[in-house]
């Protein structure tokens, strides 16, 4: 059977209004790699309604895993979120694309604290966004730490870092974060040494601090929410959410136990998640459009909210709830800004000396 150019015309023009509609769709898709659980509830549909922007979201298991497929190149992601010193290393490498300032509007009110902290990342602070931060510090089980020294240093790492101290909390379980650089910038700050070290005789101090310490540790764990609720740990070395996420699983189990959190006084780590856009991105007008939509204050304080971490905006301070927006080692002042350790990004040399020294302490025997 023939059919007329004219039918043949009408049919074609009549497919191809079916298919661009489709085509154009399928481009308007944003590809994001983070951590599971980083957003608030409704973060990536409210973003999709307002703007048309479907969101792909593949979760990270490692900040090796990012950093390996960005090194590699093709990722096929729009938005990544790596963490401040992954971010140094990526950008030496040419894998992010630097920010155009202009198209980002809510970077004036990021947090002035970490807008000073960011200067000291030499290479990523214009090629990032940060998104949520916290510090390394102890989290605690209040009644079962007042019940073994009435009155513990609960703001000092004497608490933990002094042998005879960590000896009285080892029955109820000690933890520290499973994190070898971070916690030697802790120990070496404590000790008065450079918390990034790697000369023998600062590594050397190290080790015999964390030697002392080593029969009181019950787990090494990046982790410790459920066994803090459980009861098996009352002390623990780690990230800053731990007690909110603690206290919150708690309060919904109907335990009346109380954790709290505690910035040492001798000063500590923190560490930054950041927003970026690979050098290769598909789509980075998408990208901006999300980085602008997350960093409004309202965005801002649903995901502190949810997460147990503050956002890098200072504005939405005022929506967060209380027990975060109002606790001073959470939402920190100027002056704790200061007992600050940042991020950096040390040579493979350096790393592989200080991971000798925390594989020597992490594996000797506890008892």
């Amino acid at each position: 059977m023939q059919v007329s150019h004219k039918r043949l015309l009408t049919a074609l023009g009549f497919s191809l209004c079916c298919v661009l509609p489709s085509l154009h769709a399928e481009e308007k898709t944003l590809r994001l790699y983070n951590w599971a659980d980083y957003f608030a509830d409704d973060t990536l549909s409210r973003f999709t309604a307002e703007t048309g922007i479907k969101v792909i979201y593949d979760v990270m298991d490692g900040s090796e895993t990012l950093e390996a497929k960005m090194l590699a190149g093709g990722s096929g992601y729009d938005l990544i979120f790596p963490g401040d010193t992954v971010a140094e290393r990526l950008v030496r490498a040419g894998s992010l694309m630097p920010l155009d300032r202009s198209k980002l509007t809510e970077l004036a009110d990021i947090d002035p604290g970490l807008q000073k902290l960011r200067k000291q990342y030499e290479h990523s602070s214009q090629a990032t966004v940060p998104y949520t931060w916290g510090t390394i510090g102890l989290t605690y089980n209040a009644e079962q730490v007042r019940r073994r020294v009435p009155d513990a240093p609960v703001n000092s790492l004497d608490m933990l870092f002094k042998p005879e101290l960590a000896a009285k909390f080892a029955d109820c379980g000690i933890s520290m974060i499973d994190s070898p650089d971070e916690v030697l910038a802790v120990v070496l700050n404590y000790l008065g040494r450079e918390p990034r070290s790697a000369k023998p005789e600062d590594l050397k101090a190290a080790s015999e601090l964390l030697m002392k310490l080593r029969p009181y540790i019950r787990k090494f764990q990046s982790q410790p929410v459920t066994d803090l609720v459980n009861g098996n740990l009352c002390l623990s070395l780690g990230y800053s959410g731990d007690m909110t996420q603690a206290q919150r699983t708690a309060d919904s189990a109907g335990k009346k136990t109380t954790f709290q959190y505690r910035i040492p006084r001798e000063g500590t780590t923190v560490w930054m998640d950041t927003m970026a856009i690979p050098v290769d991105a598909r789509h980075p007008e998408y990208a901006y459009a999300f980085i602008n939509f997350v960093m409004r204050a309202q965005n801002m304080a649903a995901i502190s909210n949810f997460t147990g971490y503050p956002t890098s905006n200072a504005k939405a301070r005022a929506d967060v709830d209380a027990a975060m927006r109002d606790n001073p080692d959470i939402y920190i002042d100027e002056a704790t800004f200061a007992r600050l350790i940042p991020g950096k990004d040390i040579p493979q040399a350096d790393m592989r000396a200080r991971m000798r020294t925390w594989t020597k302490f992490k594996t000797a025997t506890s008892q």
